[in-house]
């Protein structure tokens, strides 16, 4: 069976961090390694995984630099085929995710897949307010900073191993810059598959507010043009046209 490795950080999240750990414990897929990178939370989250003990293939408690730190330590302990993303405040949608997860990279030549996702907000979880469908998503689509939803990918070893880690320079978009390399630079073979498989919680660090938008743009921006590719401020705004299709009322 292909090994799935799925990586949490977590950082003070006490109220949200459970329901996450019990989305990924009751998945059906068996051959599961779960990693937690937590950034030694001072509330009650490190209580809350100490009734996973056991259940939990590694657990890391200690200083980092922020999320995509310790999504970095993570993927350095990791030793699945396959490796994905699932953050503290989010959940799977379903138990089958992982099964068609390693049903769609087992026996072929695909790099990554990636699939849809739904937002919540955390005072009506039970009720979506905007559906994130990557079905959409071709790599020129990029210069627009247009992106597959990343906490639906997952992506095979060999490829971190041949695009790197995040680049903690970006702290809000080092997911869409290591998407950039693996899509553009890599030319990575992939395959879009019409699933829902995450459950995310609205207000993280790329959906904060005004302030945390501008940067994220600003971080779109620095990262194309670093890698060649022609972007504008105009450009970037555009994808807020699509997004607008993506609510729910």
């Amino acid at each position: 069976m292909v090994k799935v490795s799925i990586i949490t950080a977590v950082y003070n999240r006490e109220s949200t961090i459970e329901r996450c750990v019990r989305s990924v414990l009751s998945q059906k897929y068996q051959n599961i390694e779960y990693i937690i990178v937590d950034g030694l939370s001072t509330d009650g989250t490190l209580d809350v995984l100490r009734k996973f003990e056991g259940q939990i293939t590694k657990l890391v408690s200690e200083k980092d630099l922020g999320i995509y730190d310790a999504l970095n330590k993570g993927l350095s302990m990791a030793t699945g085929d396959v490796i994905g993303f699932l953050h503290s405040d989010d959940y799977y949608a379903n138990d089958s995710v992982v099964d068609t997860i390693a049903g769609a990279l087992d026996g072929n030549d695909c790099d990554l897949i990636y699939a849809d996702l739904d937002f919540f907000h955390q005072i009506t979880p039970e009720k979506s307010t905007r559906f994130y469908s990557s079905s959409f998503f071709k790599p020129w689509m990029m210069r627009f900073a247009l992106q597959p939803a990343h906490p639906t990918v997952y992506a095979r070893k060999p490829l971190y191993d041949r695009v790197g880690n995040f680049n903690l320079v970006y702290k809000i978009s080092a997911d869409f810059d290591w998407l950039v390399r693996s899509f553009v630079l890599a030319n990575c073979k992939s395959k879009y598959l019409k699933s829902t498989f995450v459950k995310m919680q609205m207000g993280g660090a790329s959906t904060g507010g005004i302030k945390a938008v501008i940067r994220h743009n600003a971080e779109d921006l620095k990262i194309l043009k670093s890698h060649g590719i022609y972007s504008n401020w105009i450009f970037v705004a555009l994808k807020y046209t699509y997004k607008i299709f993506q609510l729910r009322f």
